[in-house]
């Protein structure tokens, strides 16, 4: 099996789409545990059955949704709601089980250069990313950005670029509302978007697209076969257990 798996990876790796956004601007660090500080990719993870290569979102607000064309094995387009722990099988739509967990970073190109493997965060690091880190509920917000409603994460050394404004923490989204200018001004200070999207359930788009739900490493050990997210939905980020089939949004992180 060590040796199956090994092979996998090495076949996985050698597949990796090389071709990613410029990351030179996500720099900047969150603290997702007391010794701990990571940082985000610069956009979700998305899939290509046809090729079977991966890649990160030529921006953070970009979101694929889900048609059920997107379930053809041979499918030429990109998909990007995965079932939890899916990297070996990303188009396993229906039968994951919730101890077959394999991160997706184990598979993904490194674009900012730095040589470290790309992981998903844990239940813990995204509890203590949004509640324990110093000054926690004031480095996020709730937002729309260039038209896309989701979750602004700011990094533990926030300098709010001038003339821009923000209400942080859990409070009413519409305050916030941001156009290109002003976001490549955030992204620029370091800020990182968390798109919505609707959720995959088999091979049937379900659920809100007002809603972020971003897989954590983490299974559920009270409900078999169940794994925790995070869940914005759509005011305070909360954490919500479900199924390893469905398909939710990805974002991985890479320690500092």
């Amino acid at each position: 099996m060590k040796k199956t798996l090994t092979t996998l990876l090495f076949l996985a790796a050698a597949l990796t789409l090389a071709a990613q956004p410029d990351s030179t601007i996500l720099q900047k660090t969150f603290s997702v545990g007391p010794d701990t500080k990571v940082l985000f990719s610069p956009g979700n993870l998305q899939y290509q059955p046809s090729t079977h290569l991966w890649r990160f979102a030529s921006s953070q607000t970009e979101t694929l949704g889900w048609q059920e064309k997107q379930s053809y094995p041979k499918y030429r387009g990109w998909i990007d709601l995965f079932s939890w722990g899916s990297a070996l099988n990303p188009t396993d739509f229906e039968q994951q089980q919730a101890n077959n967990f394999v991160d997706w970073g184990l598979f993904c190109a490194l674009p900012t250069g730095q040589g470290k493997q790309w992981r998903t965060l844990t239940l813990a690091e995204w509890t203590y990313l949004l509640s324990k880190r110093p000054n926690a509920r004031r480095l996020y917000a709730l937002a729309y950005v260039c038209g896309h409603y989701g979750l602004i994460l700011l990094p533990d050394n926030w300098q709010r670029p001038k003339g821009i404004y923000m209400r942080t923490g859990p409070k009413e989204e519409n305050y916030n509302a941001y156009n290109d200018e002003q976001w490549q001004r955030l992204q620029t200070a370091g800020a990182i978007f968390l798109p919505a999207e609707t959720k995959r359930i088999g091979t049937q788009s379900q659920g809100s697209a007002f809603s972020c739900r971003y897989w954590s490493s983490s299974p559920n050990p009270n409900k078999n076969n169940e794994a925790l997210y995070l869940l914005v939905d759509p005011y305070l980020p909360q954490i919500k257990s479900a199924p390893a089939s469905h398909g939710l949004s990805v974002r991985l992180v890479q320690e500092y």
